[in-house]
């Protein structure tokens, strides 16, 4: 049995990495793990509301509730192909709850689309690609 997991942000490369995946594994033998990252709540956007411990907590459930909706065609390709799968949402930095989570869940391969947004951008910006890379030990499955 091999142990997916699937970051999956809704991306078109999101889901290409997902096809690919099924074109080239044994998909009776595969579990997934698929995993939305939700940003966490800002400081500015509860600092002036009366009740801030209230409003943080519906920003974040609205946000996981979004990020469930989001994993919608995702679960969808999954179930077609007949892949079993867990949908995760969580929050925090993207790279280090990916990387978390495949330690949780034993992962043996993580698979994430990239944005392809070219060499010099990418020295600028950093991606969660390359800080995944960085943190992992698994085997990272990136697809353009």
């Amino acid at each position: 049995m091999t142990i997916a997991l699937i970051a999956f942000d809704g991306s078109e490369n999101a889901m290409r990495a997902i096809n690919e995946i099924l074109d080239t594994m044994d998909t009776t033998k595969l579990h997934t793990h698929l995993l939305y990252v939700c940003e966490p709540v800002q400081l500015n956007e509860i600092a002036f509301n009366k009740e801030p411990l209230l409003d943080m907590l519906s920003i974040k459930k609205a946000r996981e509730e979004a990020g469930f909706t989001l994993l919608t065609p995702a679960k969808a390709r999954l179930e077609s192909a007949g892949v079993a799968f867990d949908a995760h949402v969580r929050t925090g930095n993207p790279a280090e709850v990916i990387t978390d989570l495949s330690r949780e869940y034993h992962c043996d391969l993580i698979v994430m689309g990239t944005r392809g947004m070219g060499a010099i951008k990418n020295l600028l910006l950093g991606s969660v690609a390359n800080k995944v890379i960085h943190l992992t030990e698994k085997p990272l499955l990136l697809v353009k």
